[in-house]
């Protein structure tokens, strides 16, 4: 019954992220902004995907053989799956419609990273604790295994950080490596870890788990604070402003304030909340071709997407090229190598998240999409 019951929650709670694929099947390009944590993702319906699953589950276990929960206890584990996955997406900065079918517009929280490699670790290490320490004869060689694998993801979140110009001190991945170790060979002095069960290990994890999002929690709040205290310093004339926290600590955070003439972008510490970082990138959203870009229909499902937008225009004798970028998803301190005109007192990187429309000499659309990495 527990192997009915593991796969159950498993599968609730990978579930969502079916809608993947849907931008494959429909060869839609921005289905990633438009679908993605959509209907699969709704509070609304999560009682209908939950009967739905259980409905498929309950015949399928009785052909494998497998003894399962009763019917109304399988439901309720796939509503906690999928419950958790609804949860952990909220309190992202990517939005996610769990108000859909009936309400479209992206709820987000703000205490996670799109990808939080750290809560990701924790939830992950304890269960692999406990497989070390499952059989004593092998204990060396799997905790071996597992702390270079733990080792090596460090370090690969210290490249990811730094391709998304974010880096952090190298330090840190080292420290990272250092903690793993301790978590997962000091419980073998005297022999204490082989006493553990699984499920105590995993219920540590868990509790680690809430601690931390709790933890999250306040750090946005208290960096919320600090954001709308430069604003109010500073006298900006605030349109929409949010704290963003930047990998790979919740000590690490980024400020957006949108204002009539553009997007200010500050970078800090919590606690602390003096700027380490400061750019304001003016836009070009007053300019013809912007109110004519405007006019493209997946133009208007971007804007829908974006919090922050952030607008340049290039012209050449050959064409006319808009760009518009999404403040949440660039680093810090990065120029772009062609400033487009209108770009202000700073440049930035474009990104997945930045859409392009090219008008030709005589005003006609001849591309429109994802901007290409320059």
């Amino acid at each position: 019954m527990a192997r009915a019951a593991i796969v159950a929650c498993t599968v609730g709670s990978i579930f969502p992220d079916i809608d993947v694929f849907a931008g494959r099947i429909f060869r839609n390009p921005l289905a990633m902004l438009e679908w993605h944590r959509n209907i699969t993702h709704s509070l609304v319906l999560l009682p209908m995907w939950a009967l739905l699953l259980a409905g498929i589950s309950a015949p399928l276990a009785r052909r494998l053989h497998w003894e399962s929960p009763g019917f109304a206890k399988l439901l309720g584990i796939y509503a906690v799956g999928l419950g958790t996955h609804l949860f952990l997406d909220v309190i992202t900065n990517f939005g996610t419609m769990i108000w859909s079918p009936v309400n479209y517009s992206r709820l987000a929280w703000d205490w996670f990273f799109i990808i939080d490699l750290t809560f990701t670790g924790i939830a992950l290490v304890p269960q692999l604790a406990a497989w070390c320490y499952r059989e004593p004869d092998k204990f060396r060689r799997r905790a071996g295994v597992v702390w270079a694998a733990l080792t090596v993801g460090a370090l690969v979140a210290y490249a990811l950080a730094r391709s998304v110009r974010e880096p952090f001190p190298a330090s840190i991945a080292g420290a990272t490596s250092a903690v793993m170790a301790a978590i997962i060979f000091l419980p073998a002095v005297s022999n204490i870890g082989f006493g553990w069960r699984r499920a105590s290990w995993c219920r540590a994890g868990v509790a680690l788990a809430c601690v931390y999002v709790a933890t999250a929690a306040m750090a946005h709040r208290t960096a919320l604070v600090y954001v709308n205290d430069y604003a109010a310093a500073h006298h900006l004339q605030v349109s929409s402003l949010a704290a963003l926290p930047l990998p790979p600590t919740l000590t690490h955070w980024s400020g957006l304030v949108s204002t009539p003439d553009g997007v200010l972008r500050t970078t800090f510490h919590v606690p602390g909340g003096d700027p380490d970082d400061i750019q304001f990138y003016a836009d070009a959203r007053r300019d013809p071709a912007v109110l004519k870009a405007m006019q493209v229909r997946d133009l208007e499902t971007y804007l829908w997407f974006a919090r922050f937008p952030i607008w340049q225009v290039s012209r050449s004798d050959a064409q006319t090229v808009v760009d518009v970028t999404d403040a949440r998803f660039f680093g810090a301190g990065v120029e772009d190598p062609l400033p487009a005109q209108g770009a202000g007192t700073a440049g930035r990187r474009r990104t997945g998240f930045s859409f392009e429309v090219v008008f030709d000499t005589a005003g006609r659309v001849i591309f429109q999409g994802s901007a290409p990495e320059p």
